[in-house]
């Protein structure tokens, strides 16, 4: 109510106070994101990840232009089912360079009690910006680390893979 006892509208809220967020200065947006875990009651388990990445600048290039998937070898076995460039008009790019003999990475030379740890580094050299980067990989737990029992373990990705 104003002084002379007329109804006052709303005030309108103001842009900031309802801004949406803006990621038009991120080098990449995950567009989407998908983790589903199964386990059984052995305690083994398979987990697997699919994401929709959009690049947006070459930042972004540099961040998902080479992905790193890491896994144990004495108990998981890692799958990468596709790598794949998506470019702008909607169109399929050149899928990606897979190493699919993973390896130790360089770590282990200063801490052998994980020697069984691999990576498996996939080169994605289609990669530009405007491009919408796919990937999904599959992890099976062969050996669980407490039989009967589950673990699980989230990583969420900012950039290099999985």
């Amino acid at each position: 109510m104003t002084a002379d006892g007329r109804a006052q509208a709303p005030a309108s809220s103001s842009s900031s106070s309802k801004q949406k967020t803006n990621n038009a200065d991120e080098a990449a947006v995950f567009e989407r994101i998908f983790n589903h875990v199964h386990f059984e009651n052995d305690g083994t388990e398979v987990s697997e990840t699919e994401a929709v990445v959009r690049i947006q600048s070459q930042a972004g290039v540099e961040e998902f232009g080479q992905l790193v998937f890491g896994y144990s070898s004495a108990t998981e076995k890692l799958q990468v089912e596709y790598v794949r460039v998506r470019k702008p008009g909607g169109q399929s790019g050149s899928d990606a360079r897979v190493d699919r003999a993973g390896f130790a990475p360089d770590v282990l030379k200063e801490a052998p009690m994980y020697s069984d740890y691999r990576q498996r580094h996939i080169s994605v050299t289609a990669l530009q910006p405007g491009d919408t980067l796919e990937y999904r990989t599959v992890t099976r737990v062969l050996t669980p680390l407490a039989g009967g029992k589950f673990l699980v373990r989230i990583h969420f990705s900012q950039g290099r893979g999985g």
